[in-house]
């Protein structure tokens, strides 16, 4: 009887055992307890002022067609997160300067720092009607901008309230290309076309409640863009405009400037634009690929860091990254001199000058990252005079390091001028690998013995970049100007920790140092 009763409730215990079973198998479903991570990144960067080097704060930073954004610091520095893997561009803006854009191309998980973004303060140039238009012209400059009446409409759409204000920001593509907007590149069939500029400017123009006002579709502005280039300027030039969606460069259909010369010799490009936004006198050039690799100190490759290379005697550059091995390899323009230095975040590598040819090439040797408690680099440009401003280092046991004596990077002193150039713009770039306890003394020499303009009026900028940061020198004032000026010193205690002092001063003669002992800092 109780054997029956048994088998009469045996397909209840299968049924309860096999929805016991499913139960379980549900719990064991990786489908429904992991959960989904969308691959992102993260970008930290720093705000400066463009002409006066200061850092800015409470600018606006984000991401084009996205909802992220944050303000900087009182340092100028703000950090992204989140941030999608892929292509982006960050928009960086504040009242009263140009905005500026940053093309990135990210990893998941990766942790990218150290971008260093400088804004351009705009300068009113006057103001006109939008009904009857008129002719506005940037003081001391030859930039200049004239309006068609009846061509312009507030972005928004509502009516424009008053006069529009326009205003400029110059970008000098031959002392700092790496100031233009975004990727300096346009596409060609889908591909990546590097572009060289020979000049460039941001226009801005806002009605009398400060709503911004831009062309009508189809409406054309004449322009002026002042010539700014280290190459050789073609007679025509195809206009260019900055498109922060894409981050890219596009033509303005078919518009052509000419290349054009005052009354007073200045030269400059003429023709008409469509967009009356950021606008860009350049051209593709011919590429090659110039490949190499970057390491540590010890050797030991870096994957996924930046690559940078930049024309010495034209004005463009690219970005590329390190593969899995530390290896790089990036276009370059055919048949000219490159820069090319690496970073892996705040890090810097030294600078490599490299010739290139029609043909690829390969750096015979890797750039090197130093110690990161030691990694020091310095930067100096300048405008087109005085010809030749020196970099000049002095280390604490007396080394001098300079056009005369470039010093050595793995080696004593330590300290490597990796790039010397005596035609104008720069950069010179010093480079230290292994610091010493005691005072380093950092100053600029107008080898030229110019003063017309002389380092003030130049413009000569310095940019200091340590495991601290990055800081900008400029001189503030010409008075007692001469052909000496120091900019900073850095003292370095015991355990490698770094104290910068800002000098900005004008020295009568050479500075000197009293030498101690040799005596390296170790963390």
């Amino acid at each position: 009887m109780r054997n029956l009763l048994f088998f009469k409730k045996l397909p209840l215990i299968i049924a309860l055992s096999m929805g016991l079973m499913a139960c379980n198998d549900s719990d064991n479903d990786p489908s429904e307890t992991s959960p989904v991570t969308t691959p992102s990144a993260s970008v930290a960067l720093q705000v400066f002022d463009n002409t006066t080097g200061s850092q800015i704060n409470n600018a606006q930073v984000s991401i084009v067609n996205k909802t992220i954004s944050l303000t900087t610091d009182i340092e100028g520095k703000a950090q992204l997160q989140k941030i999608a893997v892929g292509r982006s561009v960050i928009k960086i803006s504040k009242t009263g300067y140009a905005d500026q854009f940053v093309t990135v191309d990210l990893v998941d998980k990766q942790e990218l720092s150290g971008i260093i973004v400088q804004l351009i303060p705009l300068n009113l140039g006057g103001s006109v009607s939008a009904i009857t238009g008129g002719t506005v012209n940037l003081a001391n400059s030859t930039a200049q901008v004239v309006i068609a009446p009846n061509s312009l409409k507030r972005v928004d759409g509502q009516p424009i309230q008053g006069n529009v204000n326009v205003s400029f920001a110059l970008i000098n593509t031959a002392q700092e290309v790496r100031n233009m907007p975004g990727d300096l590149a346009t596409q060609v069939n889908n591909t990546r076309a590097p572009l060289e500029s020979f000049g460039a400017m941001i226009i801005d123009m806002r009605d009398s409640t400060g709503a911004k006002v831009e062309l009508i579709a189809n409406q054309l502005a004449n322009i002026r863009i002042p010539l700014m280039a280290r190459g050789i300027a073609p007679a025509t030039i195809p206009l260019y405009y900055f498109d922060p969606t894409r981050g890219y460069w596009l033509q303005d259909g078919n518009q052509t400037l000419t290349l054009q010369t005052d009354n007073n010799g200045n030269s400059f490009y003429a023709g008409s634009s469509s967009t009356l936004n950021v606008v860009n006198a350049d051209i593709p050039y011919q590429t090659t690929n110039v490949a190499g690799c970057l390491a540590d100190s010890s050797g030991k490759r870096i994957a996924n860091a930046q690559i940078l290379h930049e024309g010495k005697d034209y004005s463009g550059y690219t970005i590329t990254n390190t593969n899995n091995n530390g290896e790089f390899s990036a276009a370059a323009k055919q048949n000219s001199i490159v820069l090319i230095n690496g970073q892996a975040n705040s890090l810097r590598s030294n600078t490599v000058e490299h010739t290139v040819l029609a043909s690829n090439s390969t750096l015979n040797d890797c750039l090197v990252l130093t110690e990161p408690s030691q990694n020091i680099t310095v930067r100096l440009t300048w405008g087109q005079n005085p010809d030749d401003i020196d970099s000049h280092m002095l280390a604490p046991d007396g080394s001098h390091v300079s056009y005369s004596a470039q010093g050595a990077l793995l080696q004593h002193p330590f300290i490597n001028l990796d790039v010397d150039d005596t035609t104008s713009y720069g950069p010179e770039v010093i480079t230290l690998s292994k610091l010493m306890v005691g005072d380093y003394h950092y100053f600029v020499h107008n080898y030229s013995g110019t003063s017309n303009p002389g380092i003030y009026g130049s413009p000569i900028k310095v940019e200091l970049n340590t495991m601290k940061g990055t800081q900008i020198f400029t001189p503030t004032s010409n008075t007692g100007e001469s052909f000496y000026w120091s900019a900073f010193k850095i003292k370095v205690a015991e355990n490698c920790d770094i104290t910068v002092t800002p000098t900005k001063q004008w020295l009568n003669s050479e500075p000197t140092v009293s030498p101690s002992a040799i005596k390296y800092c170790s963390k």
